[in-house]
């Protein structure tokens, strides 16, 4: 339990310091109460105080602070969470939202909204918290306001009364947990929510929530997710980007975490950044808004521009062209920790090894554009000095979503988005996702897009298909489909890692040793020009991707999307030439 006491000696401190202080609080080892309220304070605080908030909640935390980063300007201090919350958060003269953790636990996510909205910390009253503060003002009670009430109740009294103070949404699971993979639509209320983007959903105001049914048809939780997301009154973008995660229903995987099929508008995506802390802190920092930002880290893509402009990149029939994408860069929990590791263990083979003698392609999340601009600049930075590497867009392009089921307006603003993310990002590929049956829409309505506007600057789409396991529905003559002569889309294909063992029917293609993969691509026909899409859910990691790679044979020429492309491109028109 907190410690009720006031801490003098800080509060003496704190007014004699100079502004714009970084003010530490670790968080690691609190209780879920004290997190909910520390958090909530660090999103109020970044949104409106000179100084900053910057929360240790892991290992990766310490390591992005380690940095030095842009927004260390003056004095670092660390506090405690009591002096965070009884010193420096009571300064501020916040509202207290009163909530008991054992009559809210289904509702905490909503109880977050409505701390943006109503610029309020919530207190539990189980932990003794609601003592806090006495001269403060209780803006919302839950035990009045939310008695009795669930999920559903609780996001539809929300949604009603704040929604149009909201600036997006966001999805927190409350700790709902599916007893097995026999019964998805069963869940039990078991864990405890996840609530490291409490600071960011707090500090932009954004609606969050969640329904475990809500993707489910004929549901209570399902006619109010479509009440929701089609009323045009609120003020949010279409297609609707939804921060967290929507980890329900596990069936065929979590087959709603992308959104866009849970309602039949299809106008959601998911920005994955569930438990994402501190990007209140980073999104302080201006965003990234011109691709000349980045261009001091693109000396791989100079390179290839340059070869493709003055003729030397040659398409070789005896060849057989691999571009290795590393994907999950949509998920931004991956970027913080996992994909960090991955870069730096890069770093650390190709300086074994005496250089890096293959380029990777790297996915990352256009929306590091603006929740994290130093997150971004950092991968950026770091794959140049690979001397190879690049970044693409990650499923599917601005959001991860399944495109094809978009449709009007929602899918013309999609498209837009995307295309705007590449130019900044100076990119000119994105991995696309869709779900097994919409392959064919996409085709129709998506991908044209990127083909007949003058201003496009997608010009590959790397596919993967939703489930994995399952089969598209449309027919591949090649490894690639060329739109027009200067836009592609590449077949699906994709390594997941070398565990064979519990994996879904009809995946094993999906998991082969080292050896099995090396063996199918020295197998390709000579000529031919494909991808690779390698995500870690089977154990993949790059050892086994340098392992793989060293088996193969001399005719297999590892390139990047750029050059891919321009190969694809080369090929088709030979191909156009014999007809």
């Amino acid at each position: 339990m907190l410690k009720l006491v006031s801490i003098l000696v800080l509060a003496v401190s704190v007014s004699s310091v100079s502004a714009q202080r970084l003010l530490v609080v670790d968080i690691s080892q609190v209780s879920l109460a004290e997190r909910i309220a520390v958090l909530s304070c660090q999103g109020l605080m970044n949104r409106n105080s000179q100084d900053s908030t910057y929360t240790i909640k892991d290992q990766w935390d310490d390591a992005w602070l380690e940095l030095g980063l842009d927004f260390v300007k003056g004095e670092m201090l660390n506090v405690t969470t009591e002096e965070y919350l009884m010193s420096v958060c009571e300064q501020e003269k916040f509202g207290k939202l009163i909530y008991s953790k054992t009559e809210h636990h289904e509702v905490i996510p909503q109880i977050i909204t409505l701390a943006g909205v109503l610029d309020a910390v919530p207190l539990d009253i189980d932990s003794g918290m609601d003592q806090m503060w006495m001269d403060h003002k209780v803006v919302f009670d839950a035990r009045v306001e939310f008695l009795g009430f669930t999920e559903v109740e609780a996001t539809a009294y929300v949604f009603d009364n704040y929604a149009h103070l909201t600036t997006g949404v966001g999805m927190m699971n409350p700790g709902w947990k599916q007893p097995d993979d026999f019964h998805p639509i069963q869940h039990e209320l078991v864990n405890d929510p996840q609530v490291g983007l409490t600071d960011y959903i707090v500090q932009h105001r954004i609606f969050n929530f969640f329904l475990y049914l809500g993707c489910v048809p004929f549901t209570d939780a399902h006619a109010l997710l479509e009440r929701m997301m089609t009323d045009d009154s609120i003020p949010w973008k279409k297609p609707v980007e939804v921060y967290g995660y929507n980890d329900a229903v596990h069936f065929f995987g979590s087959i709603f975490e992308a959104e866009t099929n849970c309602i039949s508008a299809h106008n959601m995506g998911q920005v994955a950044s569930s438990d994402q802390n501190n990007f209140s802190l980073f999104s302080r920092k201006e965003p990234i808004q011109s691709p000349d930002e980045l261009e001091p880290y693109l000396d791989a893509l100079k390179k290839t521009r340059a070869e493709i402009a003055d003729g030397t990149l040659v398409y070789d029939p005896n060849k057989t062209y691999m571009t290795f994408i590393l994907g999950d860069g949509d998920n931004i929990a991956f970027m913080k920790g996992g994909r960090r590791a991955w870069m730096e263990e890069r770093l650390q083979i190709c300086q074994e090894r005496g250089g890096c003698s293959f380029p990777l392609v790297w996915t990352i999340s256009p929306h590091l554009l603006y929740m994290g601009p130093d997150y971004l600049t950092w991968y950026y930075s770091k794959a140049n000095e690979t001397g190879q590497d690049v970044l693409v867009l990650p499923p599917s392009g601005h959001l991860y979503a399944y495109p094809g089921m978009m449709s009007g307006p929602v899918l013309d603003s999609y498209v837009d988005q995307t295309n705007d993310d590449c130019k900044l990002m100076s990119s000119t590929a994105t991995v696309h996702w869709e779900w097994f049956y919409g392959w064919q829409q996409a085709f129709d309505r998506y991908f044209p897009q990127y083909s007949t506007r003058p201003d496009s600057c997608v010009k590959a789409f790397f596919s993967t298909n939703v489930p994995y396991n399952f089969l598209t529905n449309v027919v591949w003559p090649d490894y690639f489909i060329a739109l027009d002569e200067d836009v592609f889309v590449f077949k699906p294909r994709e390594w997941r890692g070398t565990n064979q063992e519990g994996n879904p029917p009809l995946s094993d293609q999906n998991f082969l040793t080292e050896e099995q993969m090396a063996a199918e691509i020295n197998g390709y026909q000579k000529g031919s020009v494909s991808h690779l899409y390698l995500t870690s859910d089977g154990g993949m990691n790059l050892g086994i991707l340098h392992t793989m790679i060293d088996q193969l044979g001399d005719h297999v020429k590892i390139v990047n999307h750029e050059e891919l492309t321009e190969m694809a491109r080369q090929k088709t028109a030979l191909q156009r030439q014999s007809e």
